[in-house]
């Protein structure tokens, strides 16, 4: 297992330790305060209330973001907002009123605030209003801090939370309870400043994504470029009637030429290859281009471990499975190598990945001809460029380089970056002959970390890009719905943001473009 996904698994288990402490305190610090009798009363209601409500607005948070967990409970969606601002209450008038001693009160206060802040930001968010630049800063800068945690997960992940604190307006035991007050004190001062800290880029990133209001998009008459949705959540299994019911009406209004389904192996099944089968059946009758995608098994890292061989063999049967069953017109073997592969199975050389897609490109040639095998790079570091140059060449079996081009923690910043990178890598592929076709098979933003426009003009800024360079041939928007990400089209609620607009619109100019055949 690699450094970095080393890690990334202890300062996570480290957080949720933390977190998990700080909800047993603040279950503790309720029942104890409540019961003090000199506390006075609006101050113990306030702590009692809020402590009632703690656990199960945790779960609230953790579930509403989702349109997986989160249809159900919409309509208490606003218990999480509620709960952080009473916490944010309860921290203000112990502070105010001298019921704790500043150097406990006031980390704690700050860290509530932020909390109340973001919680009631994201809650305007998801209901198509868009909060206060400081609101939507904090926001962002939030999702910065936990990404030291999480890494890049943090960004579009429900279950990337702060829990908030109660003041210790409370007399202490024992001596112990004191440095138990001291080592709350100084996690709410840390992860407070871990957010502070990040606020000046925060700033910076929010307002970063107005560069790509005022670009367009390139014409192209001969109707060469196509926009895809990303439609159903990863799937260990068939896709829900619910998830088959919206994203397919929503593919058929945005009138997308291209759908991509992301296949994990759990559900590369007979079973579920069948039930996928008749979805891709219809689409394909519909003359829609089908992007089948194998993502990575849930134990991934565990599995690679204990033998990389066995673990390779298993996805190329996969492959095997897929090509047969569901006869792709593009099938991409490995979602990001060196972006959603390192998270999965650790940063492996450019050789184990080559001698993989190569393998996994012979197995699904010799099952059907047809089937474009493709690759997409995602970090744009070297070995990204190794994996790149590899697949672009001719004497490779892949039939389409691709990119995700998401943005990062600072926005638009890394998402110029990252097209310019591709743009010299696509420069110095040979002229002739013509390069292979390339695609974006990711593109899109992050609505509740970095704000509903944002997502729109970070989507417009890649499309208008991707139409300008000769050898791309289509985008992918990713996706069509909050499941296991946070940057679909559609929220928990139901309710479609405006990125949808951005590809209605950019569907009909191309349209409109091209000439008639």
């Amino acid at each position: 297992m690699s450094a970095a996904l080393s890690r990334y698994h202890f300062l996570a288990a480290l957080y949720v330790a933390v977190a998990a402490i700080m909800v047993m305190w603040d279950i503790i610090a309720a029942g104890r305060i409540s019961q003090l009798r000199r506390a006075p009363r609006s101050f113990a209601a306030v702590t009692a209330f809020a402590g009632l409500l703690i656990v199960p607005a945790l779960l609230i948070a953790y579930a509403s973001p989702t349109i997986v967990y989160g249809r159900a409970i919409q309509p208490v969606a606003w218990v999480w907002p509620l709960t952080a601002v009473l916490f944010a209450i309860q921290a203000t008038y112990a502070l105010s009123r001298r019921l704790v001693t500043p150097m406990f009160g006031a980390p704690v206060f700050v860290y509530n605030l932020i909390i109340a802040i973001v919680a009631v930001s994201r809650f305007a968010i998801s209901r198509g209003s868009e909060p206060p630049g400081f609101g939507l800063a904090l926001s962002a800068a939030q999702a910065s801090a936990l990404g030291f945690f999480f890494g890049a997960p943090a960004l579009w992940g429900s279950g990337y939370i702060q829990v908030p604190l109660f003041a210790p307006a409370l007399p202490a035991r024992w001596r112990f309870s004191g440095f138990f007050r001291a080592g709350i004190a100084v996690a709410a001062a840390a992860l407070a400043g871990l957010v502070l800290i990040e606020m000046p880029n925060a700033f910076e990133t929010t307002k970063g994504y107005a560069r790509y209001a005022d670009e367009q998009l390139q014409e192209h008459p001969e109707g060469d470029f196509d926009i895809g949705l990303k439609i159903f959540p990863d799937l260990r299994g068939p896709p829900t009637p619910l998830a088959m019911e919206r994203d397919v009406a929503l593919a058929d209004s945005l009138g997308v030429k291209a759908v991509t389904i992301v296949i994990d192996p759990e559900g590369a099944r007979l079973a579920s290859l069948d039930s996928i089968a008749r979805t891709v059946d219809d689409r394909r009758a519909d003359s829609t281009l089908i992007v089948i995608a194998l993502g990575y098994p849930e134990d991934a890292a565990r599995q690679f471990a204990l033998s990389p061989s066995d673990y390779t063999r298993r996805r190329i049967a996969d492959v095997d499975r897929i090509s047969r069953r569901l006869r792709p017109d593009i099938l991409i073997p490995a979602i990001d190598p060196y972006g959603e592969g390192i998270r999965a199975i650790g940063a492996q050389p450019p050789e184990y990945w080559i001698n993989y897609l190569t393998r996994a490109a012979d197995t699904a040639h010799y099952v059907n001809r047809r089937i474009r095998v493709a690759v997409a790079a995602s970090s744009y570091g070297s070995r990204d460029s190794t994996l790149y140059f590899w697949a672009a060449s001719r004497g490779s079996p892949i039939d389409i380089v691709g990119f995700s081009m998401l943005p990062g923690f600072d926005g638009a910043t890394s998402l110029d970056t990252h097209m310019r990178v591709a743009q010299r890598w696509m420069r110095a592929l040979p002229s002739r002959p013509a390069p292979k076709p390339h695609w974006v098979f990711a593109a899109g933003g992050y609505p509740l970390a970095h704000g509903e426009r944002n997502q729109e003009l970070a989507l417009w800024g890649v499309l208008s890009w991707a139409t300008t360079q000769t050898p791309i041939r289509g985008l992918v928007v990713s996706e069509a719905g909050d499941y296991n990400v946070l940057r679909g089209l559609r929220g928990a609620n139901g309710r479609i943001r405006s990125i949808a607009a951005a590809v209605m619109r950019a569907e009909k100019g191309l349209r409109e473009t091209a000439a008639p055949r």
